[in-house]
């Protein structure tokens, strides 16, 4: 964890590509050429996956989907993940799993060590934390950042 993007280069770098769960993600090289008319992939962009991961059941292999974005990408670029965590609650996230099956939709909490086996990278500082523990504007976390039920990360491709 030697370098440390900050915060300001993701706001000045100007191009990202915000992958949106819409049913599916794994149709990686479509999605691409349809982006590719709008963003520039011989230069670095910014490839956010923002809540979207924990919709993806594990038979279905949400680090090989990440993996096959990330083929098309420049050096130089960043990748970023949040994902919902079992950790905190697991027989309450257990529940909340099982009520989305029943409404046909998948929500997989992960633990930590899952999610970063996603990144399959070195991570910037300080690596995969809870959401509110990511570099907070005030340089400390918010009193309740304890009950967020997330996990965060940002490497460079």
């Amino acid at each position: 964890m030697g370098w440390m993007p900050q915060r300001s280069q993701f706001a000045r770098r100007g191009a990202g590509l915000v992958v949106q769960h819409g049913g599916e993600l794994s149709g990686t090289w479509r999605r691409f050429a349809a982006t590719g008319k709008l963003l520039d992939f011989t230069k670095p962009v910014d490839l956010l996956f923002v809540a979207c991961l924990h919709n993806i059941p594990d038979h279905d292999d949400p680090a090989g989907i990440v993996a096959r974005y990330l083929t098309a990408l420049a050096p130089g670029s960043y990748l970023v993940i949040s994902h919902v965590t079992d950790e905190l609650d697991p027989d309450r996230m257990h529940a909340i799993t099982a009520e989305y099956a029943k409404r046909g939709t998948v929500f997989v909490g992960r633990s930590k060590e899952a999610i970063q086996r996603i990144f399959d990278r070195e991570l910037a500082d300080p690596g995969v934390v809870p959401i509110s523990y990511w570099r907070p504007d005030s340089g400390q976390p918010d009193y309740n950042a304890d009950q967020v039920w997330g996990y965060c990360g940002v490497a460079r491709v």
